[in-house]
């Protein structure tokens, strides 16, 4: 499945810099900000375990790039910080054109139905599609397990819809 606009699949983070170093010993940190646009605000995203982490921002200098978390006191407190990536939330586009599908028809491979798509519900880590199934509008978990592909010229998405997930 291609969507060149926006990949719900993936994290809706981007790196921005990391952390250099611990400075003195009451927990502020020494960070590198490669994004010229970013500057960091009330909270900080650092990746830990390949997942984003937010931490609540006490203090900034954006002169000398040395920030303070909230709840870390301490140069032991935040020695494991070190060397982490920082990371920002994305911008999604208002502009979805590649996955606009709204007015499409999705088709179930299993029973060869079509439906015709309603409506979407982008929420953060859970995408919903609507469908109308007969007289009634259903949700779809817009996952890479259930939707297969998106063709944009039939304005077709196919689909294996699970077993009950209409009955609901």
């Amino acid at each position: 499945m291609s969507l060149k606009s926006l990949n719900i699949h993936s994290k809706p983070t981007s790196k921005v810099g990391f952390v250099l170093k611990t400075h003195g010993y009451k927990g502020f940190l020494k960070i590198v900000i490669d994004d010229e646009d970013f500057e960091p605000n009330d909270f900080l995203l650092i990746e830990i375990n390949q997942k984003f982490v937010p931490f609540q921002i006490e203090s900034y200098n954006p002169q000398s790039d040395l920030i303070k978390l909230k709840g870390f006191d301490s140069d032991i407190a935040v020695q494991d910080f070190v060397s982490a990536n920082i990371l920002k939330m994305e911008e999604i586009s208002e502009e979805l054109t590649d996955f606009d599908i709204i007015g499409y028809d999705l088709i179930d491979i299993e029973s060869q139905k079509k439906y015709p798509i309603t409506d979407l519900d982008l929420i953060p880590n859970n995408p919903l599609i609507e469908i109308r199934v007969d007289y009634k509008d259903c949700l779809l978990p817009f996952h890479e397990d259930i939707i297969l592909s998106i063709n944009h010229e039939l304005k077709l998405v196919t689909a294996k819809i699970p077993d009950g997930l209409l009955d609901l």
